[in-house]
């Protein structure tokens, strides 16, 4: 169900981005990409990688979860607040940070970001954790349906006003909706009697390391649009988000997947099972990939072109440096779960530290010589370095054990091509019957 909800919601998200992107232009793209980026680095900062806890502390405490669920609200109104009240009493010193010119407006509108954004990956989390999938999938539907239909009535009838503020004010609506909906439907309870602050605390603390591994796999996916912007200017961000955000298209089944597997490999102890599960996600991803990525080497310079607009044509020659770039990441976002199911041990943290500050340097070196290009590049290096170095640990620790498992042979490409068969038969009878009842 995850997987045909996350399919649609692909479908519509990439839609959603060549409408905004032809509405926006290149250099106001490359603003919106900026401010994103740098808003993600900061809420995750305030939420100290808790979010990124949340399936693993709601199936070892099940009884918490109304403590989880109520400090979430909280700190989003303390957060608002406080950043709103700093934003605006220190608007020039913000400017100063961040890095772009900031007015009242548009400073109310990047606090505004940095909270609902939050909140909203908390609760995703949350409902993860719950093991409650359809209305997790359905909120994440109902978002990017509300954000294609909004992007397309700016794009015909909203030409005359602030295009960038237009777009974010609809990002954090369509945000907002996510989690009234997420609230709505979450079963009530006694908050104030079930709230317990010390667990809060400990959470914290056991979430210290999943927010210094988050932060670094945060920085070792973004931090290559900050310098962009330091060494060119937006409109090379803008141009390179474009590549950047089909990465992340590919990366969202890996990323939701391996929020469901989370849950799935905390509930074992078993080592061999959770190699299985992983051999299996490790063909599936590969294949879905593979396919992808020579889709586009075909046919992307042509589609580029036509979707966004002759000026985003360079994208192309961007993304075919980035297509390692595609599988380290989407493997590595998977395996990292995978550590992260054993407790969050501290090699969780290491890892992605040393493709971080490998990224950064091959970026310093490469972006003043080949531009974009050399900053995908050095983000194919990095990606995949970290997936690497997580199979090597693994390995090392294992004595030797976890590659029989995980390694494909001929045996397990011929049961995925069964269970493919079987899949797409099952689909196909439950459409003609669903015909056939009309």
């Amino acid at each position: 169900m995850s997987g045909s909800f996350r399919i649609v919601v692909m479908a519509i998200t990439f839609f959603t981005s060549i409408i905004s992107t032809r509405y926006l232009g290149v250099d106001l793209k490359g603003k919106l990409s900026y401010l994103i980026t740098i808003s993600s680095f900061i809420w995750m900062v305030l939420d100290m990688g808790l979010y990124r806890s949340f399936p693993y502390l709601i199936r070892k405490f099940p009884d918490k979860v109304e403590s989880l669920f109520s400090w979430s609200l909280i700190q989003f109104v303390l957060d608002t607040i406080v950043l709103t009240i700093l934003g605006l009493s220190m608007m020039h010193i913000w400017s100063s940070v961040v890095g772009y010119t900031f007015n009242p407006l548009y400073i109310v509108f990047f606090i505004c970001l940095i909270t609902v954004s939050q909140l909203a990956m908390q609760l995703q989390s949350l409902y993860l954790g719950l093991d409650k999938i359809w209305k997790h999938s359905l909120a994440q539907l109902i978002n990017s349906l509300l954000m294609l239909i909004l992007v397309l009535a700016g794009y015909f009838f909203v030409n005359k006003t602030d295009r960038l503020a237009y777009i974010l004010v609809i990002t954090i609506l369509t945000s907002t909706v996510s989690i009234i909906y997420y609230i709505l439907n979450h079963s009530w309870v006694d908050l104030v009697k079930r709230f317990d602050f010390s667990f809060i605390l400990k959470s914290y603390k056991a979430g210290f390391r999943v927010f210094l591994s988050t932060l670094f796999i945060m920085l070792l996916i973004r931090f290559d649009i900050i310098l962009i912007k330091k060494f060119l200017d937006y409109s090379y961000v803008g141009l390179y988000s474009i590549a950047a955000h089909i990465i992340d298209l590919l990366q969202i089944a890996s990323n939701l997947v391996g929020g469901l597997v989370l849950v799935k490999l905390s509930d074992s102890d078993n080592d061999i099972e959770k190699w299985i599960i992983m051999k299996k996600l490790l063909m599936v991803f590969f294949v879905l990939l593979a396919v992808a990525n020579i889709g586009f080497v075909i046919f992307g310079k042509l589609f580029i072109s036509i979707l966004y607009g002759p000026q985003f044509t360079p994208v192309y020659y961007v993304y075919l440096w980035l297509i390692p770039a595609s599988f380290g990441l989407s493997f590595g976002s998977l395996f990292n779960m995978y550590l992260n199911s054993k407790g969050f041990p501290i090699i969780s943290i290491i890892l992605p530290a040393i493709a971080v500050i490998v990224n950064i340097i091959l970026n310093i070196l490469l972006i003043p010589i080949f531009k974009n290009q050399g900053a995908a590049l050095a983000t194919s290096v990095a990606y995949t370095l970290w997936f690497i170095l997580i199979i090597a640990y693994e390995q090392y620790c294992t004595k030797g054990k976890m590659f029989q498992y995980i390694i494909p042979n001929k045996p397990d490409w011929v049961a995925l091509w069964k269970e493919s068969e079987d899949l797409f038969n099952k689909s196909l009878r439950k459409v003609i019957k669903v015909f056939k009842i009309r």
